[in-house]
């Protein structure tokens, strides 16, 4: 995983317009859609339970599954959510890290720079895939930026403003 670009990581708990964001952000730049998503569906569609308010060890380990093969892709330049964000939701239901998350190479994979949308009720709806209530989303919010700060990444507080203001801000930081 080492012979390719690292990736930019985009974060935050749920609904806090990361993918809203990321899609801006295609216009630019190849950018990974979250994982996190495709899983849900796909467990969803099978009637399996492999989700964050389900089996959350089956969901992380599938979610770091196809995470690991997407990362691949040497195109890709910033990803919505890391494998990061599992370790966070794994730490807020009181779960064990598995090893293979708490020995994966992070700070190989990705940019130091982390991209964090904060928590913004005005925008925030549950979905299909978005089950959380928004006080979850406020303790998530709380374990990720610990995580991530514990592992040494550089943390970017994203503007609760527009897409538009918030892609500015990322391509004026990575130069583009």
């Amino acid at each position: 995983m080492h012979s390719f670009q690292k990736k930019y990581i985009i974060t935050g708990a749920p609904g806090t317009g990361k993918t809203t964001l990321i899609n801006h952000l295609k216009n630019t730049m190849p950018c990974m859609d979250e994982v996190s998503r495709k899983v849900i569906i796909d467990e969803q569609k099978s009637n399996k339970k492999g989700t964050p308010w389900g089996d959350i060890d089956r969901f992380t380990n599938l979610v770091f599954k196809l995470t690991k093969l997407e990362l691949l892709n040497p195109n890709t330049l910033i990803c919505d959510r890391s494998l990061l964000d599992l370790e966070a939701y794994l730490m807020v239901e009181n779960k064990m890290i598995p090893k293979y998350l708490s020995d994966f190479p992070y700070q190989e994979t990705y940019h130091k720079i982390v991209f964090f949308a904060p928590t913004w009720f005005e925008i925030y709806c549950k979905d299909g895939q978005r089950l959380q209530e928004f006080e979850y989303c406020l303790k998530l919010e709380k374990t990720l930026l610990k995580q991530y700060e514990n592992k040494g990444f550089e943390i970017i507080t994203l503007p609760k403003s527009s897409p538009l203001n918030r892609t500015k801000l990322i391509l004026e930081t990575i130069c583009i």
